[in-house]
C-alpha cells in the first residue's frame, strides 16, 4: 500500500523500481517476520531534480519506507529504520541521511520525529505539502 506514494504499484512496477543490481542505492533492506517479507528500507541517492537538498552536489542519501498494513503501528519501521540509519553510519561514516515525506502522512512524521530527524523545510511535490528533514549520527566528543 503507498497512499502517500502515488498508490499501489504492480509487481513488474516494483521489480523495475528494485534492480537486481543496486547502484548507487548505499542500503537496500527487506524486513521479515517470521520468514514473510512485511516491509522494505532502502537508502537511495536522493535525485538532483527533486527539490529538498542539503548539499549544493545534491545526490543525499535519502531514508525511505514502504510496509505492509497489517504491519503498521508495531514499531516495525521505527526499529527497521533505526536498524539501517545504524548500519549507514559505520558503512558511510559521516554522512547525513535525508527523509522527505508529505505532512499529510502522520505516521511518517512521527517516524521521523521518533528516528531524530529535523526539519530543513517544506514545499510542494506531487500536489501535497512535503516535509524534508535531516539526520546526522551523534558522535561522542572525546
Amino acid at each position: 500500500m503507498r497512499i502517500y506514494l502515488g498508490g499501489p504499484q504492480s509487481r513488474e512496477e516494483l521489480e523495475a523500481a528494485v534492480p537486481e543490481v543496486p547502484g548507487r542505492r548505499p542500503g537496500l533492506f527487506v524486513v521479515d517476520l517470521d520468514g514473510a517479507m512485511i516491509g522494505m528500507i532502502t537508502l537511495d541517492r536522493r535525485d538532483a531534480e527533486r527539490p529538498g537538498h542539503i548539499r549544493p552536489d545534491a545526490g543525499e542519501a535519502e531514508l525511505g519506507y514502504v510496509f505492509l498494513p497489517e504491519a503498521w503501528g508495531r514499531g516495525y519501521a521505527a526499529e527497521g529504520c533505526a536498524a539501517a540509519l545504524g548500519w549507514f553510519v559505520g558503512a558511510l561514516p559521516g554522512e547525513p541521511v535525508v527523509l522527505c515525506t508529505q505532512t499529510a502522512n502522520d505516521r511518517s512524521m512521527r517516524l521521523a520525529a521518533k528516528l531524530g530527524f529535523t526539519e530543513v523545510e517544506r514545499f510542494e511535490e506531487y500536489g501535497a505539502e512535503q516535509w524534508f528533514g535531516v539526520w546526522s549520527a551523534v558522535t561522542p566528543s572525546g
